[in-house]
């Protein structure tokens, strides 16, 4: 039999034991939960996102697939220029060049997406609008990303909405590593005579950095690009 000293002695070992091998996950879940509350507090919101409002056409008694064709259909490759808007007044506001996510990159440091618009290359009718290929103009925190061309979908739907959706094409950028970006811009207004339509965007990408961001939008189609 144990004397008691020696008794006494073990027990305390395993108390010390049992609490340090308690705490030690504790520690670790707790650094853990202040890093993700920390990136969730960085990462920018797509609750201002809304999906499928109403498409409003001015000036012309085209519907959604007609409006769609004739806006974004003919005459690549073009430029669409983009700002954040007020969704009263569908103006854009004072020195908005383009549209924004927040978030985090590499070290979770903090990281800002700024997309000032698109190029347009090629633009193909399909049974669901028109499918095109696009390229972002677009920086991460000042720096331009290098992106494959993006394949999307412009949406004109029987329930008169319309939308702008590409999804999951890759970027690369020096601060940030390899992503896949993914834009939707539903489109609540049209004007064919100067060529401008307005609706919300959301915008997020996900890989060694995480963004998002959400808005109004204005955007206007430039003259062509060569």
């Amino acid at each position: 039999m144990l004397n008691p000293p020696v008794a006494d002695l073990g027990h305390k070992l395993r108390m010390r034991f049992a609490f340090n091998e308690d705490c030690l996950p504790n520690r670790l879940r707790y650094g853990l939960l202040a890093v993700s509350l920390t990136t969730l507090a960085a990462c920018g919101t797509t609750e201002h996102f809304v999906d499928q409002p109403q498409l409003t056409i001015n000036g012309s008694q085209e519907d959604a697939r007609q409006a769609i064709v004739q806006l974004f259909g003919s005459d690549t490759p073009y430029t669409i220029q983009l700002c954040e808007a007020d969704p009263l007044s569908k103006k854009c506001k004072k020195g908005s060049e383009g549209i924004s996510a927040t978030g985090v990159g590499g070290l979770f440091l903090p990281l800002v997406l700024h997309v000032r618009g698109m190029r347009v290359s090629q633009a193909r009718e399909s049974l669901l609008g028109l499918e095109i290929d696009a390229s972002f103009l677009s920086s991460a925190d000042g720096i331009p990303p290098l992106c494959a061309t993006a394949q999307g979908t412009i949406f004109s739907r029987d329930n008169n909405t319309a939308s702008i959706q590409i999804g999951n094409f890759y970027c690369n950028w020096l601060v940030v590593g390899n992503v896949l970006v993914n834009a939707d811009l539903s489109i609540d207004g049209i004007d064919l005579k100067n060529k401008t339509f307005t609706g919300y965007y959301r915008l997020t990408f996900h890989g060694t950095g995480n963004v998002g961001g959400s808005g109004y939008y204005k955007a206007a189609i430039a003259s062509k690009t060569t």
